[in-house]
């Protein structure tokens, strides 16, 4: 094996472990219990993440973030996306928000009931 092809294969290994710690760690946290989702709703808006997806996670105005409620990703997906975030999201490190303040603001998005369904909506029969 050449030295490019080594390098790149250490690469590709380091990504993937790197990840799978992120992961570990994320998971091992959202299931601990401690998240508050009346934290996060202070988090969320705190963190500015309701200019991009809205104040109860509908996706922004002229396509500005993507919608995160209803179908919120699982924790560790959530927070890979957050950590090393895939296209034009920045990047979020622990610096600016911590473990604990990510799983809270995943308790406040996962708190959200979806609302009615347009057919159930009284006003809109008429």
């Amino acid at each position: 094996m050449n030295g490019a092809k080594f390098r790149v294969l250490l690469l590709a290994i380091s990504c993937n472990v790197v990840t799978w710690l992120t992961l570990a760690a994320a998971n091992a946290f959202a299931q601990s219990g401690t998240a508050s989702a009346e934290r996060g709703a202070k988090l969320y808006l705190e963190k500015m993440c309701y200019t991009c997806h809205g104040y109860a996670g509908q996706g922004g105005e002229r396509g500005s973030g993507p919608t995160l409620m209803p179908g919120l990703w699982p924790y560790p997906a959530f927070a890979q996306q957050v950590r090393h975030p895939r296209q034009d999201m920045p990047r979020y490190g622990s610096r600016f928000v911590s473990e604990d303040e990510l799983a809270d603001i995943y308790a406040y998005l996962a708190s959200i009931k979806p609302g009615p369904a347009a057919k159930d909506i009284v006003p809109l029969h008429d």
